[in-house]
């Protein structure tokens, strides 16, 4: 009876992959069956950072840097970003991203998987120790009617699955739908997302310790700005992560 169910199911993959193909979005080649969402060539030309195996690493210089240019108390941890982004060398991550946020049909599943990726190879750092909550950076509820979804939220549904860390949704919230960032001129980002966040019953986040996610950290002016609401709250303390890092 198993041997014949397992013919079954082979053979009906067969059949679906006859009828209705699956391609990979970053080289367009027909996916095999032991692959999902991306191929396996691709995911391992996507430019890691090694963030989790440096002391100091460039997202941390960056969130220092801010701190100490605006001058802000802000209860910084520790950064991470699993890949780069820039055009030069983070070609397949840019493509993913992209393809999953402005493509003709934009797939969360391509966020849930690269958030997966991510989780399985940092699982062994101490990057995720002591996280009480993921929290994705939220969006406006116009753009998350217009795109259907929120693609940080869709990173952490990848990476909880994985680290079995519970999702917070409902805390930090978006008050004013700004400009997109990656249309914005660079010394412009900091006004840009100055006052757009909020943290709802800030008592429940007392103690603990908030692991903020995105897609990209370009300038680190997002991050920055949840920071800056989160940090008010009593012994909260602020850990940021993030796919893709925009890095000049």
């Amino acid at each position: 009876m198993l041997m014949s169910l397992r013919f079954f199911s082979s053979a009906w993959y067969a059949v679906l992959e006859v009828l209705y193909p699956t391609f990979c979005p970053v080289c367009k080649g027909k996916l095999m069956e032991d692959e999902s969402v991306v191929c396996s060539d691709c995911v391992a030309s996507i430019p890691r950072t090694e963030h989790a195996i440096l002391e100091q690493n460039g997202i941390d210089l960056l969130f220092l840097e801010l701190i100490q240019k605006e001058r802000r108390t802000v209860r910084y941890e520790r950064g991470a970003a699993f890949a780069f982004y820039n055009r030069e060398r983070g070609f397949a991550l840019r493509t993913l991203i992209e393809q999953g946020k402005y493509g003709t049909h934009p797939d969360p599943q391509i966020f849930y998987f690269l958030g997966r990726l991510a989780a399985q190879e940092y699982i062994d750092s101490d990057m995720f120790d002591d996280i009480d909550y993921l929290v994705p950076v939220p969006l406006h509820p116009r753009r998350l009617r217009q795109r259907g979804f929120n693609q940080a939220e869709w990173i952490c549904k990848g990476m909880s699955a994985v680290l079995h860390i519970p999702i917070d949704t409902e805390h930090l919230i978006r008050t004013r739908n700004n400009p997109h960032q990656s249309r914005s001129l660079f010394e412009k980002r900091q006004d840009n997302v100055k006052d757009i966040f909020a943290v709802r019953y800030p008592e429940e986040w007392k103690n603990k310790h908030i692991l903020l996610v995105d897609d990209v950290i370009t300038s680190g002016s997002t991050m920055f700005a949840c920071m800056q609401q989160i940090t008010p709250i009593r012994a909260c303390r602020i850990s940021v992560f993030a796919l893709g890092w925009a890095h000049k």
